[in-house]
């Protein structure tokens, strides 16, 4: 498709870039080079392009497996080939951008014929487009309790600002805002040499699972209701990827000549003069004094959304940041994620699921949360759509993944809910706290662990506290206590010593204060006696925590 000319863009040098660059930056950044030919064309695929094709891609009205665009090549240069006029290169892998930014981050080690070459440049053959990105940057702002993220232009935030966070309600946590660049593509550097074995390992860093910006539907009328607690509603949205660097840092990128390196890194030389990581006739070096810090990688694409609301009922709360609220939740997406595959018959790949605390203020209080499936097809391929189709067919196979493990796991394997994709989170699946939840949602009842899993906690827990030796305690396991009006309870465990007897208990999953037993619901309400419960996924993942809550509640440690 021909493309209309259009006038020239100012060079970062003038006066209205200039001006704009005032109020955007933090160093000496000035901005990206501009185009070689010194024309300034731009020629946008982006959301702010003023082309037909590209805006009608961008907004999901055409297909974007028809017309791949969201896609990043890793640059290997041929110094021998290259000429003043024309550039070459020896390697040219490419990925899908969502894909690249984990693959090919700044930093990361790319192995092509058995030859290992480092990601330290952001760089395109077109010389307008890293120009084009950086003026095109955005604002990005994560939450740092509930991991919330967005993006807003520069013109309506500051860099380094916090804000409060419209997911978890919490008072500036959302920030602080940091440059988000969308990289046109990777490259080695072409002065860095090839290596054949990896003896130094760089830092690594992975990009953010897709967030979804878009806010929750007002209205009602809008969503499909499962359940009294469990309604879907499905919209095609803009999910957002990013690469926040090792240690969540960030990168040093050189706006003039595109080096680019982690901030976590040791050694900075990108603040210094350096050579250029692509081949230049004329001056091989940059001299540095472009340099933008902590800046992120990342990108956009529209596709296919179901949104699933999940309400709980009181004494429950899916309180957000907190552990036992991002296990239950993590855990019910891959399951969910899993039954849409096995009921669409659809490859595992093609469906995955995020969640969050719901936009509203029930969310807020932690009474209402959200999972979004979506097709990682960009564009989208109406799977997600066909999955809310599904009904309550979909969550009762997401409970029956959850509850029949083939191998009766403790929490999480490769047979049920483990894979590849969701290797980092691992240690957040949990089969019987995430089958608790979707039970509740599905039919109300309170949420209970598996009678066996409560008496092994307990276990560890008496040992634990049997292991601490003070002789001013005496410790019992399953003591039949009498309680004057309310006769005898089983108290799971029971601590006497210095006057005094305490009840303790493990609560139940998403019930911060009220134990497994019904029974001792009495006892808390009308009993002297003081009853103290402990998280059964602490006790599991951070049992001296545990015990130290314990002891306090004694008064012979701190919690």
């Amino acid at each position: 498709m021909s493309r209309p000319n259009k006038p020239d863009t100012p060079s970062p040098s003038s006066s209205t870039t200039a001006a704009t660059d005032a109020i955007m930056d933090d160093v000496v950044d000035i901005g990206a080079e501009a185009p070689a030919d010194g024309t300034g064309e731009r020629d946008d695929r982006s959301p702010g392009s003023e082309y037909l094709l590209d805006r009608l891609l961008y907004k999901g009205i055409l297909p974007r497996y028809a017309f791949p665009t969201d896609v990043a090549t890793f640059f290997v240069f041929d110094v021998d080939k290259s000429t003043p006029y024309k550039t070459a290169f020896r390697y040219t892998p490419s990925q899908g951008l969502a894909l690249a930014l984990s693959q090919y981050a700044p930093g990361k080690e790319v192995w092509i014929a058995g030859k290992l070459f480092v990601s330290g440049a952001v760089y395109s053959p077109v010389n307008s487009d890293r120009y084009r990105a950086w003026q095109q940057r955005r604002l990005y702002y994560e939450c740092s309790v509930c991991h919330y993220a967005r993006t807003q232009l520069l013109t309506e935030g500051s860099k380094g600002e916090r804000l409060d966070c419209p997911a978890c309600g919490r008072t500036a946590t959302l920030g602080e805002a940091r440059y988000w660049l969308r990289p046109p593509g990777f490259a080695h550097p072409v002065a860095k040499p090839e290596r054949t074995s990896n003896d130094d390992p760089a830092e690594k860093s992975y990009a953010t699972r897709a967030k979804l910006m878009a806010p929750t539907p007002s209205d009602p009328l809008k969503w499909i209701g499962v359940t009294e607690q469990l309604r879907h509603y499905h919209l095609k949205n803009h999910l957002l990827v990013t690469n926040r660097g090792p240690r969540d840092e960030g990168y040093h990128y050189c706006t003039k000549c595109g080096s680019i390196e982690p901030s976590a890194s040791p050694q900075h030389s990108v603040f210094a003069p350096h050579p250029k990581p692509y081949p230049s006739g004329k001056d091989p070096n940059c001299p540095g004094d472009g340099t933008s810090t902590g800046i992120v990688l990342g990108t956009d694409f529209i596709t296919d959304v179901l949104l699933v609301s999940l309400a709980v009922r009181p004494p429950h709360r899916l309180l957000p940041g907190i552990l036992a609220t991002d296990v239950a939740l993590r855990t019910a997406s891959e399951a969910i994620a899993k039954a849409a595959c096995e009921l669409l018959e659809l490859e595992a790949q093609e469906l995955q699921a995020e969640f969050r605390p719901a936009l509203t203020e029930d969310g807020q209080r932690g009474i209402e949360a959200e999972i979004y499936l979506y097709d990682t097809l960009p564009g989208g391929a109406g799977f997600s759509k066909q999955a809310g189709k599904l009904g309550s067919a979909l969550f009762e196979r997401a409970v029956r993944i959850l509850e029949s493990c083939p191998d009766g796991c403790d929490r999480s394997c490769y047979r049920c809910l483990r894979s590849y994709k969701n290797k980092f989170e691992h240690d957040l699946l949990d089969r019987h706290v995430g089958a608790a939840l979707l039970r509740h949602v599905l039919t109300g009842e309170p949420m209970n662990l598996p009678s066996n899993r409560v008496e092994q906690a307990l276990d560890r827990l008496y040992y634990d506290l049997r292991r601490s030796n003070d002789s001013a305690i005496t410790l019992g396991r399953s003591v039949a206590y009498t309680i004057p009006g309310l006769g005898t309870v089983t108290a799971p465990i029971l601590i006497s010593g210095k006057g005094q007897q305490i009840i303790i208990d493990v609560n139940r999953p998403l019930c911060s204060d009220v134990p497994t037993q019904d029974a001792l619901l009495d006892v808390r309400e009308f009993s002297a006696t003081p009853l103290v419960t402990v998280d059964e996924l602490i006790v599991r993942r951070n049992l001296p925590r545990a015990s130290a809550k314990v002891l306090s509640a004694f008064g012979l440690a701190d919690a």
